[in-house]
């Protein structure tokens, strides 16, 4: 099993997703399962790409960057 770390352009604006899966396929299908499900309205997907991934093991994870934290 592995932890993918994907970015998405949609039309929403852009998302980073983390998904544990077995493959690239399924971690692909999850996330954009999750888009669809988490934001509301669904938002068209413009680009997906997998950016890291990893595999599972005790400490695997990924730091995420985000615009709204003070710095």
């Amino acid at each position: 099993m592995y932890l993918y770390r994907l970015e998405a352009e949609t039309s929403a604006g852009a998302f980073v997703i983390v998904i544990a899966a077995e493959e690239e396929e399924k971690a692909f299908a999850a996330a954009e399962g999750h888009l669809q499900r988490q934001v509301l309205p669904a938002p068209a997907v413009t680009e997906l790409s997998i950016v890291e991934k990893k595999r599972i093991v005790p400490g695997a994870g990924y730091v995420v960057a985000t615009d709204s934290m003070p710095r």
